[in-house]
Parts: structure tokens; C-alpha cells; sequence
């Protein structure tokens, strides 16, 4: 694991979002292809589980086999552990990323501030460098942080769709069909919640703008007696700021809701079509 933070986070390549995101990720190269390998392992090891219990069943106690039980049984043991081992490691990884990457975010934009000196005001408004140190680092440590996931994902619906191929082409073909759709169907929810956030994120960038206008102009408000209007003036915008991240909250839930329900569905339907499935050789 690499020290945080690092002596120098380079020269940054701000040209478009994504060039700035390749530039970071270029420049922790070695611990997101580490943390993405321990990630394809580690979601393997649960693709391939079940595929192993049922093995263990069929040839160890359906069979009343003894030797073949010990050496299914050994063989989940060995994936347990090894799912365990690399479960703990991909998450290590996964954690130097976020980190990584926020550390020289902070480091580009102190670089930044300080370069630019007292004209910085000029150019950019206070509640917009906080908002880099509240959210924004947040979402791009979070891209950095899902890269070991996304790949385990991709690796192990792969691995999942072959397995059940060969051993039902209709079940391999619901599962190769039926997890784009998934995503397909969450997809809408997006960008709605994209919107809300960047809503709230200006709101909160205007909250801390305001903020920083009392506290620079105190004494003169108390001076002309004006501390209660802007007294009332922040908690407006406060109370609308709240409300903002309600809804972002209300969107973000209702996803959260459906990446555990429609997934859960899914899974009814595979299993009970493979019972379907079951249940029709014993008759025949």
C-alpha cells in the first residue's frame, strides 16, 4: 500500500471530465488493476459456489459417497477461504483508491488556491472550493472505489451465464438476457438523481457563499442592525438546501430499494424455473 499523500500529484489534464478521470486513474494504475484482480476473484469465488454445493450434493450425499463428499466438501472450504482472503484484500484496495484519490484532489486544489493567491475570490466563489471538499471528492473517490466491484461483476455474470449454460441453455440465456434488462430498467432513475444532486450541490455552494458574506460583513450588520435579515435570509436558503437533499435522498432510497428488490425477483424467477426445469425430467 502506498503512503497518503503522495509527494506530488502531477500536473492534472482538466481538458473534460473524462480526460481528468483517465488522467487520475493512470496515476494509481497499480493499485486499481490490484484491487480489480482480488475483485474478479473474490465475486468468482461466490459465482462458483453454488455450482459446487450442488456438485457436493449430487455426488457426495445423493450418492452416498463418502470420498466424493470429503472432496467437494474440501474444495467449498478452499473457495470459502479464498473468497475470504481476497475479499479482505480487494476491500484494502478499494480503500487506498477512494483515498488516494481524494488526497490528490485536496493537494491539486490547495496547489491551486495558493498559486492563484488573493485573486482566487475573483475567480471562483468560496462555496464552490468547499463543495470540492464535500461532494465532489466524495463521487470521484467513489469511481475509483467501485472499479474492483464493477469488474468482479462483469467477470462473474460471465462466469455465472457459462455455467448455467451447460447445464440448461434455457436458464443460461434468462440470465444473459435478463441482467441487461435490469439494468436497462434502472437506467431512468439516473438521471433524474444526477440533476437533484447537481441541484443540491449549487444550493449547498450558494448556502456556504451566503455564510461567508455574514461572517465577513458582521460588524458592519450589526453596525446598521441588518444581522437579522441575513439571520433570515440563510435560514431560508438553509431550509430550501435541506429540502434539496431530501429529494435526492427520497431518488436515491428508491434505487437503493430496487437494486435489492428486482435482483431479488430475478433470482426467484431463475430458481423457480430451474425447479420447473427439475421437477420435468423426474417426470420423464
Amino acid at each position: 500500500m502506498r503512503s497518503l499523500p503522495v509527494p506530488d500529484p502531477g500536473v492534472a489534464d482538466h481538458r473534460t471530465p473524462d480526460r481528468f478521470l483517465w488522467w487520475l486513474a493512470r496515476g494509481q494504475k497499480s493499485t486499481l488493476l490490484g484491487g480489480m484482480l482480488f475483485g474478479i476473484v473474490w465475486m468468482s469465488c461466490q459465482a462458483v459456489m453454488p455450482a459446487v454445493l450442488g456438485r457436493a450434493i449430487d455426488r457426495g450425499v445423493a450418492a452416498r459417497d463418502d470420498r466424493q463428499l470429503l472432496l467437494w466438501a474440501g474444495l467449498m472450504l478452499a473457495i470459502g477461504l479464498l473468497q475470504a482472503v481476497t475479499g479482505i484484500m480487494r476491500h484494502r484496495f478499494a480503500v487506498t483508491n477512494w483515498l488516494t484519490a481524494s488526497y490528490r484532489i485536496v493537494q491539486l486544489t490547495t496547489r491551486q488556491a495558493v498559486r492563484l493567491g488573493g485573486s482566487l475570490p475573483r475567480k471562483v466563489s468560496t462555496g464552490e472550493v468547499v463543495a470540492i471538499g464535500t461532494t465532489d471528492l466524495s463521487h470521484i473517490g467513489n469511481v475509483m472505489d467501485v472499479t474492483a466491484r464493477f469488474s468482479g461483476a462483469i467477470v462473474s455474470f460471465l462466469l455465472v451465464s457459462t455455467i448455467l449454460l451447460t447445464t440448461s441453455v434455457e436458464l443460461g440465456l434468462v440470465v444473459l438476457v435478463g441482467v441487461p434488462l435490469l439494468m436497462l430498467v434502472m437506467g431512468p432513475l439516473l438521471k433524474p438523481l444526477q440533476a437533484r444532486s447537481a441541484t443540491e450541490r449549487q444550493m449547498r455552494s450558494d448556502l456556504s457563499n451566503t455564510g461567508t458574506d455574514i461572517v465577513g460583513g458582521l460588524r458592519v450588520l450589526r453596525g446598521i442592525g441588518g444581522e437579522g435579515v441575513f439571520l433570515d435570509r440563510y435560514r431560508r436558503e438553509s431550509q430550501a438546501t435541506r429540502a434539496a437533499a431530501v429529494e435526492v435522498a427520497r431518488l436515491q432510497s428508491v434505487l437503493d430499494a430496487l437494486q435489492v428488490f428486482l435482483p431479488g425477483i430475478f433470482v426467484v424467477l431463475v430458481v423457480w424455473l430451474g425447479a420447473r426445469s427439475e421437477i420435468g425430467r423426474a417426470h420423464v
